[in-house]
């Protein structure tokens, strides 16, 4: 299958920025641990995540390495990120490239273990990040691309009818997801060496925080509600206290990780 063509909008999570950082879950320490332990990772380690966000890669690596060099599009994502990561022992340094500019950091920034990309690799050129990654990666390194799918891949009764709600208001265009398997994509990579893993987590929301949730992602971004936002919170809020008067909810999540190395680690 051919790589598809994408090119970052920047306008893409405008004004989801305070809700990305206060309601997007964080990474769970067994999602890294998988990855740390996969590639050997050492405190003297460096590692290159691509779409870092608001900075949830380096704050679950906290420990884990020694230096980050953090890449987004978005310089306000960038900012956020550098205000969640203050006082981090991790050597971090923030760049407002996308991954189409990774080129730009060839003989620049040196080499790194690992590149990381955490719910971004269906935004990208995937065949060309990789292909720029060559000669980024040490040669017993790799990628880890990993991600959860908190709303549109749950199947329990309050994320499919919140998914109603919002496209009641929005229409059913679903938000972006990945075209191709990850490990295929990797196998036609240096990256060739594959190993899959997943890891289920369950975790608690209320009220609050599916909303505020909803309104980190740039396909429910609170702009494109227009002068309905209001009528949309509400509506949200009162479907899901008919679901539980509680207004508390369990989301039994899985987060899929798929590793590729240079060289094989068996």
């Amino acid at each position: 299958m051919k790589d598809n063509i994408k090119k970052f909008d920047p306008e893409s999570y405008k004004g989801t920025y305070e809700y990305y950082v206060k309601h997007r879950p964080g990474i769970p320490e067994e999602v890294i641990n998988v990855i740390v332990k996969h590639f050997d990772i050492k405190p003297s380690d460096r590692v290159l995540d691509i779409g870092c966000g608001t900075g949830q890669v380096a704050l679950a690596m906290e420990g884990k390495c020694g230096g980050m060099v953090c890449l987004d599009p978005d310089p306000e994502m960038l900012k956020w990120a550098r205000k969640a990561t203050k006082g981090s022992k991790i050597k971090l340094t923030w760049l407002n490239y996308g991954a189409e500019d990774l080129g730009k950091t060839k003989g620049r920034l040196g080499t790194f273990k690992v590149a990381t990309i955490s719910r971004a690799f269906h935004r990208m050129n995937q065949g060309q990040a990789l292909k720029d990654l060559e000669d980024l990666i040490e040669k017993d390194g790799g990628v880890a691309i990993f991600s959860d799918r908190v709303l549109w891949g749950g199947q329990e009764e309050w994320q499919q009818s919140v998914k109603m709600v919002i496209q009641k208001y929005l229409g059913e265009k679903r938000p972006a997801g990945p075209d191709e398997l990850w490990e295929n994509i990797l196998a036609r990579s240096i990256f060739r060496f594959i190993k899959t893993h997943d890891v289920p987590i369950v975790r608690s929301w209320g009220v609050e925080s599916i909303i505020g949730y909803v309104f980190s992602t740039a396909f429910a971004a609170p702009r494109l509600f227009g002068d309905q936002l209001d009528k949309f919170k509400e509506e949200i809020k009162n479907t899901l206290l008919s679901i539980n008067l509680e207004g508390v909810f369990q989301d039994n999540a899985v987060w899929s990780i798929v590793l590729g190395s240079k060289e094989s680690r068996e």
